[in-house]
C-alpha cells in the first residue's frame, strides 16, 4: 500500500504546552535534574528557526508548576486557540492511585494523596478532547514507582486505555524509577534524549517513525519500550521541518563527519582585567613604599619571568579544543596538535560505560579491537592504564567532548553499522570492565 506524504502542521494554527517537574517538596519523590534540559531543548527543537514548526509564542513551558490552576489554565488556553495541532508533553514522575489511575506529579504532589495533589491523566485527556485542533499529540515521559509498574503489569493496557481520545496520537514511556531512566550527569532523560535524537535525523520523521526510532534506541539500551496509541489519528504528521542541533555537545562538521566539541570557556571579562590590574598596582605601590624603586624593579622583573610563561600558556589553552570526530574512516580525537585515530576495520565493537561504579569512571567511550588489529597510539595514557588488556582502547570521557551518548551512538551507527554495544552487552562480554 502506498504511504501518504508527511504532513507539516500549520504553525500559526498550532499550539504546544510543555510541562515538567524536576524538584519536589516530598522526599519520597527524588529530583530529576534532566527535566529542565528536557523542556529547554524540546522547546528549542519545536520552535527553532528554519527547523521547528511553531512560533516561539505558540509553545508554552510550565516548569515545576506547584498547583493544578496553572496547568489547567495553560491547557485550556491552548485547547481554545489550537486549530491544526495541539501538542501536550509532560516529563517528571507518573504515579498511580489505589484504583490504578495515572496522575502526573507536580512539585507539591504528596505520593500518599496522589488523587488530591497530582494532575489526573483523565483531566489532561478531557482538555485534549475539547480542543478544536484537527490532531492532538500527547507525549508522556514519566518515571513510575515500583508499585506503579506492578499495577500496570496487572492491568495490561491500563495506561493506554486511560488515554484514549478520538483523534489523539499518544506516545508514552513506561519508566520504572528516576535513576534508571535519568542517569546522573546526563542532560536528558533516556526517553526524551531518544525523542530529540529522532527530531535531529537528516530527514523529518513522522510520528510513527519517531516511535520506531525511540523504540530501537531504548530497546537497545535494555530499557522499557515506548507505547504508541493512535485513535483515528494519522501517524504521518511531522513535528520539525528538518534536523535540529541540540544545545549539549552538538555534533558539527561536514556531511562526511560528525564532530563533538565541548564549548570553549568564557574569555576573561573586562572586570577580571581591571581586578588584576588593580592588584598589580597595589603590589607595586607597597614594594615601592617599603623597598624603594630598585627593589621594585628587581621583583617586577622576577614576577615577569615567572608569570609571563604561565600567562601565555593559559591564553593559548583558551584556543585549544577537545574534538571527537566520527566519520567514514573511524574514530578520531584531537587536542591541539595532538591527535589519535582508530579505523573501523580494526574495531570489533564500541560502546559507552556509563556507571560511576566502574573502575574506568562514568561515560567512558571504549573500543574493543579485533584480535589481529594493531594497537593505535595517541590516546590518553592515564585512562588506558586501567584497561583489562591490550585489545581495549579508551577514546576518552564523553564530558571532555561535550558528547551526548545518544547522539554519539547515532553517529557511530551511521558510519559503522551495528558495531555499537550497550553497557550491559559490554559487561556481559567482559566482566573485567566492571
Amino acid at each position: 500500500m502506498r504511504q501518504s506524504a508527511p504532513r507539516f502542521p500549520d504553525g500559526a494554527a498550532s499550539r504546544a504546552v510543555l510541562i515538567g517537574c524536576s524538584d519536589f517538596d516530598d522526599i519520597d519523590l527524588p529530583a530529576i535534574p534532566a527535566v529542565k534540559s528536557n523542556l529547554t531543548d524540546l522547546r528549542s527543537a519545536l520552535t527553532q528557526d528554519n527547523h521547528g514548526i511553531l512560533p516561539p509564542e505558540h509553545c508554552r513551558v510550565l516548569a515545576d508548576p506547584a498547583d493544578h490552576r496553572s496547568v489547567g489554565m495553560a491547557l485550556a488556553q491552548a485547547a481554545r486557540e489550537a486549530e491544526d495541532l495541539l501538542l501536550v508533553y509532560y516529563t517528571g514522575h507518573g504515579l498511580l492511585d489505589e484504583d490504578g489511575l495515572l496522575h502526573l506529579a507536580l512539585s507539591s504532589t504528596d505520593p500518599a494523596h496522589v488523587g488530591f495533589t497530582g494532575v489526573p491523566a483523565d483531566l489532561v485527556k478531557r482538555y485534549l478532547g475539547r480542543a478544536r485542533a484537527r490532531l492532538r499529540v500527547l507525549v508522556l515521559d514519566c518515571c513510575f514507582s515500583g508499585r506503579a509498574v506492578a499495577a500496570m503489569t496487572e492491568s495490561g493496557s491500563l495506561l493506554s486505555a486511560q488515554l484514549d481520545v478520538s483523534g489523539t496520537y499518544t506516545l508514552t514511556s513506561t519508566t520504572a524509577t528516576a535513576p534508571s531512566h535519568a542517569p546522573p550527569g546526563q542532560r536528558h532523560t533516556a526517553f526524551t534524549a531518544a525523542l530529540l535524537d529522532a527530531l535531529n535525523q537528516p530527514q523529518p520523521l513522522t510520528l510513527d517513525a519517531i516511535h520506531q526510532h525511540i523504540d530501537t534506541v531504548l530497546h537497545g539500551m535494555g530499557l522499557p519500550r515506548p507505547q504508541r496509541r493512535s485513535v483515528n489519528a494519522a501517524g504521518d504528521l511531522v513535528l520539525v521541518r528538518g534536523p535540529v542541533q541540540p544545545h549539549a555537545g552538538p555534533p558539527t562538521g561536514s556531511d562526511g563527519e560528525i564532530r563533538f566539541r565541548e564549548p570553549p570557556p568564557d574569555p576573561p571579562t573586562r572586570r577580571d582585567t581591571i581586578k588584576a590590574s588593580l592588584l598589580l598596582t597595589v603590589i607595586i605601590a607597597v614594594m615601592t613604599l617599603f623597598g624603594g624603586w630598585r627593589v621594585t624593579l628587581i621583583w617586577s622583573g622576577v614576577a615577569a619571568l615567572l608569570l609571563g610563561p604561565v600567562l601565555v600558556v593559559n591564553l593559548r589553552r583558551r584556543d585549544v579544543h577537545y574534538d571527537l570526530v566520527v566519520d567514514g574512516d573511524g574514530l578520531s580525537t584531537k587536542h591541539g596538535t595532538r591527535s589519535a585515530h582508530v579505523p573501523w576495520k580494526d574495531i570489533e565493537c564500541v560502546g559507552v560505560l556509563r556507571r560511576p561504579g566502574t573502575v574506568l569512571g562514568p561515560n567512558v567511550l571504549i573500543v574493543r579491537l579485533k584480535a589481529d588489529a594493531p594497537r593505535p597510539t595517541g590516546f590518553h595514557k592515564r585512562l588506558n592504564q586501567h584497561l583489562p588488556d591490550q585489545r581495549y582502547v579508551i577514546a576518552g570521557m564523553l564530558g571532555t567532548y561535550g558528547a551526548d551518548p545518544m547522539r554519539l551512538r547515532s553517529a557511530i551507527e551511521r558510519f559503522a553499522g551495528g558495531i555499537y554495544r550497550t553497557e550491559q552487552q559490554l559487561l556481559e562480554m567482559d566482566p573485567r570492565l566492571r
